[in-house]
C-alpha cells in the first residue's frame, strides 16, 4: 500500500509532512532526543570546554579593547606625549620661526589635541606656500613639511615687482630666482593675468624641453601676442598659446639658421626677419 505521507525518523532534521500535529511531535521528539545527549556525561564535558574557550576568547577581546582606551587616554592627556618641539622642513626663503608662528602650536599641548588640518590652514595662509603637512611625531613633536612657491615669472604690479608662479599665483614681492624671465603684460593681458601665466608655463616647458633654451623676457600685450626674449637672442613671436609643442619644433628647426626675429606662430611656416 502506497501513502504520500513521508517517514520521519528522530534526527533527520526535516518534518514529516504538512500535518501541523506531525510537525509538533517532531519537534517533541528532536528537544527528547537533546535531552538525551545533554544527559551524556561526554556531551556535557564538551559543552563545558566549548564555554570555557567562548569566554577565554570575550575576555581577551574585553582586556584588549580596554587596553586600547586606556591607551588612548593616556596619549591624549598625560604630558609626556606634548609638543616639545615643532620642526619645519622644505624651507627656502621662509624664516622658520615664521611657520611656527602662523602653526600657532603652544608648547606643551599634547600631541592628540593638536588639529593637525586646522595647523596645515594657518600655514598654507603663507603667500609663498604652495603645499604643506603637518605630521604628529612621537613622543612629543610636530613636524611641518612645505614646499615653497616657485616663480615662473617676475611681473610689476603698482610699481612693484612681484613674484608669480606657474599657476598664476602672485605671492607677493621677493628676491627672483636667478634667470627668472620678467614679464611685461599689456592692458588687455593684465586683466587675466593667471590664465596669462598658466599658458606661459607650457609655453615655456616646451621651449626648453626642444631647444634647450631659457627665456630671459617675455611681453604679452594680448592673449594672442605672446613674444619671448631668448638667452643670447633671438626673439620669437609665438602668437597665441596652442600647438605649443609644434611651435617648438619649428623654432628648434630654425634657430641655427640666420634670423633676429622669428615668427613661429604658424608652425608649418616660421618666418624670420
Amino acid at each position: 500500500m502506497t501513502t504520500d505521507d513521508a517517514r520521519y525518523e528522530p534526527g533527520d532534521g526535516a518534518p514529516a509532512s504538512d500535518d501541523p500535529d506531525r510537525r509538533l511531535a517532531a519537534a517533541a521528539a528532536r528537544r527528547s532526543d537533546e535531552r538525551v545527549r545533554h544527559s551524556d556525561p561526554a556531551v556535557r564535558a564538551r559543552l563545558r570546554r566549548r564555554r570555557r574557550r567562548t569566554n577565554r576568547v570575550y575576555l581577551g577581546l574585553g582586556l584588549a579593547l580596554a587596553a586600547l582606551l586606556i591607551g588612548y587616554i593616556a596619549l591624549y592627556f598625560i604630558p609626556v606625549f606634548a609638543v616639545r618641539d615643532v620642526s619645519v622642513q622644505g624651507v627656502r626663503t621662509i624664516p622658520a620661526q615664521d611657520v611656527r608662528e602662523r602653526a600657532a602650536v603652544a608648547s606643551g599641548t599634547p600631541l592628540l589635541q593638536v588639529d593637525t588640518h586646522a595647523v596645515a590652514r594657518r600655514v598654507a595662509g603663507i603667500p609663498r606656500v604652495d603645499e604643506v603637512t603637518v605630521r604628529r611625531d612621537y613622543p612629543s613633536g610636530l613636524r611641518i613639511e612645505l614646499v615653497e612657491r616657485t616663480a615662473l615669472v617676475v611681473v610689476e604690479v603698482d610699481g612693484a615687482p612681484h613674484l608669480v608662479d606657474g599657476q598664476g599665483v602672485d605671492f607677493g614681492q621677493g628676491e627672483p630666482p636667478p634667470g627668472t624671465p620678467e614679464l611685461t603684460v599689456g592692458d588687455e593681458a593684465r586683466t587675466n593675468l593667471p590664465d596669462v601665466v598658466r599658458d606661459l608655463d607650457t609655453v615655456f616647458g616646451e621651449v626648453r624641453e626642444t631647444t634647450g633654451r631659457e627665456i630671459e623676457s617675455v611681453e604679452v600685450d594680448t592673449p594672442a601676442s605672446i613674444v619671448l626674449e631668448l638667452v643670447d637672442g633671438p626673439t620669437v613671436e609665438w602668437g597665441a598659446a596652442g600647438r605649443d609643442h609644434e611651435k617648438a619644433v619649428a623654432l628648434e628647426m630654425v634657430l641655427s639658421q640666420p634670423g633676429e626675429v622669428w615668427n613661429v606662430s604658424n608652425p608649418a611656416l616660421p618666418t624670420s626677419r
